[in-house]
């Protein structure tokens, strides 16, 4: 078996560990907010050709809103069988299509920074998927300017994330 699968199979066993032994699963703080605009936005998560752990962590999210996650700016649950992933535990991903072209590891280390900035937290928080939307529910909108992807669009971003805390059952359905 190759350290991938590996993973993977630890991976599979992360929702059941956690939620019995309150252990925090490990989350960049965008990927938790990829999670909750995916769900909004009526993504399915699939296995993805990297092999990254996205179709397995997003379900436990949100099937388990009182799961807790340890937030880093570092690989987390997600990226650990991606085969991007070095064994230093960085990535070797580029985003090719910005111009110049960024290491994906630059970017996301970027990124979780200013989120953390913005929602006042600090590397290593531990709090609930629950607690968490809620801290971004009061920054909708406004946390769609930080967390809006290269080439994607802003608005289907909060429109995604609006959704998305309301599927949560955080966010009030308002009337049309």
């Amino acid at each position: 078996m190759d350290r991938r699968q590996l993973l993977t199979n630890c991976l599979l066993a992360i929702p059941a560990y956690a939620l019995a032994k309150e252990e925090p699963v490990k989350l960049r703080p965008h990927h938790l907010l990829d999670i909750l605009t995916g769900y909004g936005n009526g993504e399915k998560f699939e296995p993805h050709p990297y092999g990254h752990a996205l179709h397995i962590i997003a379900p436990m999210v949100r099937e388990h809103p009182t799961l807790r996650v340890k937030f880093v700016v570092a690989a987390d649950d997600i990226c650990a069988p991606c085969k991007h992933l070095r064994p230093d535990g960085t990535c070797d991903d580029v985003l090719s299509q910005l111009s110049p072209p960024i290491s994906k590891q630059e970017y996301n280390d970027k990124l979780d920074r200013r989120l953390f900035a913005y929602l006042n937290l600090r590397s290593g928080a531990t709090m609930t998927v629950r607690a968490f939307c809620k801290l971004v529910n009061r920054r909708v909108p406004g946390i769609e300017k930080i967390c809006t992807h290269p080439k994607e669009d802003e608005q289907r971003r909060l429109a995604g994330m609006t959704k998305g805390l309301q599927m949560f059952g955080i966010r009030k359905v308002r009337p049309s």
